[in-house]
């Protein structure tokens, strides 16, 4: 019997294209959610209003193959992986793919709460604090 795929979790930011609209923003979320569920990929965008960070995890050959293509995306530049680990649990579970998008207006404190809200228990603590810093980012 074949050894199960390991599960890996994959940690980018990027700096969003100067003008990108809120329909451009709509579409990453759209393909996104429908890539990563026929996949099974699981992961969470942030949008802080000039930069993404997102987090992937499912199958290291699936995880690896969607990162290629979001490095050539034209909607960003400057991607940077910024964490990748071997995992033993799905931090986000019971998500496709879920999003928070920073208001400019918001405050920091407002922004650092509404993704703790978000984030379910099986975040690890270090994904969490790094999440919530990079929300409160302008």
């Amino acid at each position: 019997m074949p050894a199960a795929t390991p599960l890996y979790r994959l940690v980018y930011a990027s700096t969003a294209r100067p003008g990108l609209s809120d329909r451009d923003i709509t579409d990453i979320l759209d393909v996104s959610a429908n890539n990563n569920n026929q996949r099974f990929l699981t992961g969470f965008l942030v949008f802080n209003g000039s930069a993404f960070m997102q987090v992937l995890e499912g199958p290291v050959d699936e995880v690896m193959d969607i990162y290629s293509r979001i490095m050539a995306d034209e909607r960003h530049s400057g991607v940077v992986q910024t964490g990748g680990e071997i995992a033993t649990d799905r931090a986000f579970p019971n998500w496709d793919m879920n999003y928070y998008r920073a208001e400019l207006s918001d405050i920091a404190e407002k922004r650092e709460g509404m993704v703790a809200e978000l984030l379910p228990g099986s975040v690890p603590e270090w994904l969490r604090e790094l999440l919530i810093q990079f929300a409160t980012i302008r």
